[in-house]
């Protein structure tokens, strides 16, 4: 998991504060994948990766979860890219 802290407006406490920025990986595609075989997931990953970079490929796995630290929403935001 990856945290850091970012400063915007939040919907419910109608002023800036500061919200703990979380990537969480997504269960629903790595439990899609556990029902392949692993020449297949190897072959897609690396063929992804080689195209658009490591970093940038292993995104889509990902969703950002940001929680505001004064009233505690946490909202989920799923397009990274």
């Amino acid at each position: 998991m990856i945290t850091t802290k970012e400063t915007h407006h939040c919907d419910d406490c109608f002023k800036k504060t500061t919200h703990v920025v979380v990537l969480v990986r997504d269960e629903e595609l790595t439990q899609k994948e556990r029902g392949e075989n692993k020449l297949s997931e190897f072959l897609k990953g690396f063929i992804k990766s080689s195209s658009v970079g490591a970093f940038e490929a292993s995104m889509d796995e990902f969703s950002r979860h940001s929680i505001c630290e004064e009233c505690g929403k946490k909202t989920i935001n799923d397009n990274l890219t």
